[in-house]
């Protein structure tokens, strides 16, 4: 049994230390979901990837169009 803090998983739930016990298995899957999350992080700084095709100012839409174009 390991135990981990809610409080650094949950920082808006939790005000203050909550330790319990929770399986190895249970503690590894959290451990590798942060890492992964940071690498997600890292790697969207790293190519500067602040953007999105959801932000709603039509360029999905120009790309979409310019793709029908070379298609025809």
């Amino acid at each position: 049994m390991t135990k981990i803090n809610l409080r650094d998983y949950y920082p808006d739930s939790y005000t203050a230390d909550c330790i319990i016990e929770v399986p190895d298995e249970v503690a590894a899957v959290m451990d590798s979901y942060e890492r992964t999350e940071a690498a997600y992080y890292l790697r969207r700084y790293r190519h500067k990837a602040y953007y999105s095709l959801d932000r709603g100012d039509g360029m999905e839409n120009d790309v979409l169009f310019v793709s029908f174009l070379r298609n025809l």
